[in-house]
Parts: structure tokens; sequence; C-alpha cells
């Protein structure tokens, strides 16, 4: 299973499964999406700018009332090192808005990486939510914040740490809370003691080579804390995409 979004408290499913999933009742205030909708338009939207889809994975939650997904992407200005990819977390249960990630997979780990910033929807779905419009509002965005988003890997790559300053910006991510604290030797021991082979993200002593070394131990998490804690980590890392 992918770490990814896997986890015993909920359910990987592929697209077609998303298709079965019915909303629940809406009110007049209230107009819940179909996964599958969701899903179709970003497709749509998607499409008429050029991006394909490279893979895709999804876990529900809640007997399917919540969704989380993983886009990877096709997009001009990807690197053999990494693509772009859109994170979506979703809820029919009014737990949640629809919010979407902006981010990049980095391929020799399979690890995530988002900014601090979420293109939020509007919440809960209201009557007054427009699917396509609003998804194509969405997109626009996403594309702009990407590009920003780009521009600041970049200099994480470029950011040299010593030991001394690794150390007290773990020790920050932990007292922060942004991962939790059982978490703590699986990241030191992948920072300071990475296998040669097996991570090469992580052995340039740089704050990217730090950021990978939390995401490869976040895979570990729940879907719902792992999409949380990469945002934070983005975040934290100065990783705000915002054009604003």
């Amino acid at each position: 299973m992918n770490g990814k979004l896997y986890h015993a408290q909920s359910q990987l499913v592929t697209r077609t499964d998303l298709m079965t999933i019915p909303p629940p009742s809406g009110t007049a205030t209230w107009r819940p999406i179909a996964h599958g909708d969701l899903i179709h338009a970003i497709d749509r939207q998607l499409l008429v700018r050029g991006i394909t889809i490279l893979e895709e994975k999804f876990a529900i939650q809640r007997d399917g009332a919540r969704l989380f997904g993983v886009l990877d992407l096709s997009i001009e200005g990807d690197t053999p090192e990494c693509c772009a990819a859109m994170g979506i977390r979703t809820a029919n249960d009014r737990t949640m808005a629809l919010e979407i990630a902006v981010g990049v997979t980095v391929f020799v780990c399979d690890n995530l990486c988002f900014s601090g910033d979420l293109i939020a929807l509007r919440r809960k779905h209201t009557a007054k939510f427009n699917l396509n419009a609003d998804i194509s509002i969405a997109i626009d965005r996403y594309q702009d914040h990407l590009t920003v988003l780009r521009g600041q890997i970049d200099g994480l790559r470029e950011r040299q740490l010593d030991d001394r300053e690794a150390k007290v910006l773990i020790f920050e991510v932990f007292a922060k809370e942004i991962l939790p604290i059982r978490f703590f030797p699986a990241v030191t021991a992948t920072y300071f003691s990475p296998h040669p082979a097996d991570m090469p993200d992580v052995q340039p002593r740089t704050a990217w080579g730090l950021h990978n070394a939390f995401t490869r131990a976040i895979k570990a998490m729940a879907p719902a804390p792992a999409f949380a804690a990469t945002t934070k980590l983005g975040k934290f890392f100065g990783l705000h995409a915002s054009t604003n």
C-alpha cells in the first residue's frame, strides 16, 4: 500500500469506486458534492489547460463521507527529480471545506511537499457553489501558486544547514506539534544517518534535505493528519505559495 494515504482507519479506493459513492441529501442552503463529480470537474479543468494526470491516489474515511486525494500532474516546469502534485480534501458530512493543496511529489522517495497555503473553495458546499466555475478559478490559482512554490523549493535546496541549525529546526517542528513526537527518532536518524543508496533526497545538508526527512516520516500517518502536517510543515519552512 502507498504510504501517502493508507491507514487502518481509511480505505484506498479507485476512481471507479468514487463514482459509486452517493452524496447525502442536501438542503436549501447546503449542497453536498458527489466525490465522482468533483474529480470529473477537476479533470475537465486540467484538460482544457493541457495538464495530464500521471498518477492518482484516493482514500476515503467515515463510510465515504471524507475524501483525500493526491494527483501527480504533468505540467511545464517539472524536473527529473519531482513533478507537480495537487492535494484534495473534502467532506460530505459538513466537517471540512473543499480545499486544494499546491505541491510537488519527489520521485526518489514518493514524498509530498505542500505549500502552507491552501486554496479553499466555498465552505460546506453552499447552494451557491458553482462546481465548474469555482474549480476553474481554483485551478488558475493553483498554477500561479505552483510557480511561486517551485522557486521557494529551489531556495530550500540552496540553503545549507550545519548540524546545530538542523537540530534546532527539528526541535521546533516537534515543539510546535507539527508532527507527533513519536516520529522524532525516525526523523533524526533519517537526516543525520541516511542510507546512501536509498535516501539521496535527505543526504544534502540543506533545508530541503531536512524537509524530506520530515515528509518521509509523515507517510506513516493517516490521511487527515498527514494532509495537515504536510501543509503545516510547508508553512514552517517558508513555503507560502500565495501570490497576494
